[in-house]
C-alpha cells in the first residue's frame, strides 16, 4: 500500500484539491475529447487535477501497440454486433468498455504523488483493491500482469498515458457490466483470460453510482485529495444531476 501523498505541516496534513465529476454514459470520443481538454489546462495550470468517473456505451479501445491488438479482436462478431473501436494513446492492448462498467481518467500531475509510471500504477490498483475489499471480494495483483485480479479472474483493466508530466486514461472496473463482448476479443493480450466482474463474483446487482461514491473516498485517501464535486455537464456546460455523495 502506497501512503497518502497529502502534505504534512507538523501534525495537519494539507490535502489537495481536484475537480471530480461523475458523469452519465458518455461516448468514448466525448470523453476522449473532455479528457484532451482537462489536459492542457493542467499542464497551463488553469485546472486542478480531475477525476472523471463515467459509464460507455459498447466499445473497444486499442493501445499503442495498434497492429498486435487488432490481431486480437474477431473482426465477424464486432461488426455483428455494431461495437465500434477506438485506437488510444494508452498502454496495454485491447480491452472492452460497455455500461455496467465503471471507467476512471484521472488527470494529474504525477510527480505531485508518486516518483514514476509504476508506483502511479501500483496506486491505482490499490484503489481498486481496497474498493472491492469493501464489498468482501479478495483481490489483488498478478505477476507481470497489470490490472486487478480475483484469483485467475481479471475484474479491472488499467492503462495510463502521460504527456508533459500529466496523465490520461486510467482503468476498468467490471460492475455489472454485460461480460459477452470479452468473449470476442483476447482481453488485454492475454490468451485464456477469464473476466469477471463484482456482480459475478457477489451473486448479487451492485449499482455503479454506490461503487462510484465508494471509489471517490478511496482514491481520495490514495491519492491525499480533497475533491471538489462538479454538478455541472462538461461537455454541454449545463447543470446535470450527480450522483448522491
Amino acid at each position: 500500500m502506497v501512503a497518502s501523498p497529502g502534505i504534512t505541516s507538523g501534525d495537519t496534513v494539507t490535502k489537495h484539491q481536484a475537480h471530480l465529476y461523475q458523469l452519465p454514459l458518455t461516448p468514448y470520443e466525448d470523453a476522449w475529447q473532455l479528457q484532451q481538454t482537462v489536459h492542457r489546462a493542467r499542464v497551463d495550470n488553469t485546472t486542478t487535477d480531475t477525476l472523471l468517473l463515467l459509464e460507455h456505451p459498447p466499445t473497444y479501445t486499442v493501445g499503442r501497440r495498434v497492429e498486435a491488438a487488432f490481431r486480437l479482436v474477431d473482426e465477424n462478431a464486432r461488426i455483428e454486433h455494431g461495437i465500434p473501436i477506438y485506437q488510444t494513446e494508452r498502454g496495454g492492448l485491447i480491452t472492452y468498455h460497455g455500461p455496467g462498467q465503471l471507467v476512471g481518467y484521472p488527470i494529474l500531475k504525477l510527480m505531485t504523488y508518486c516518483r514514476g509510471p509504476k508506483t502511479y500504477m501500483h496506486m491505482l490498483e490499490d484503489v481498486l483493491i481496497r474498493l472491492l475489499q469493501e464489498f468482501g471480494l479478495q483481490a489483488g495483483r498478478r505477476d507481470r500482469c497489470t490490472g486487478v485480479w480475483i484469483a485467475d479472474r481479471k475484474i479491472a483493466a488499467l492503462g495510463v498515458h502521460i504527456s508533459r508530466g500529466v496523465t490520461t486514461h486510467g482503468f476498468a472496473l467490471n460492475v455489472t457490466n454485460d461480460l459477452r463482448p470479452y468473449e470476442w476479443i483476447v482481453p488485454c493480450g492475454i490468451e485464456g483470460c477469464i473476466v469477471t466482474s463484482m456482480t459475478k463474483e457477489l451473486g448479487a446487482r451492485v449499482g455503479v453510482a454506490w461503487v462510484s461514491n465508494r471509489l471517490c473516498k478511496i482514491f481520495a485517501e490514495t491519492f491525499g485529495l480533497e475533491f471538489q464535486q462538479e454538478r455541472h455537464d462538461p461537455l454541454n456546460n449545463k447543470d446535470e444531476k450527480a450522483y448522491v455523495t
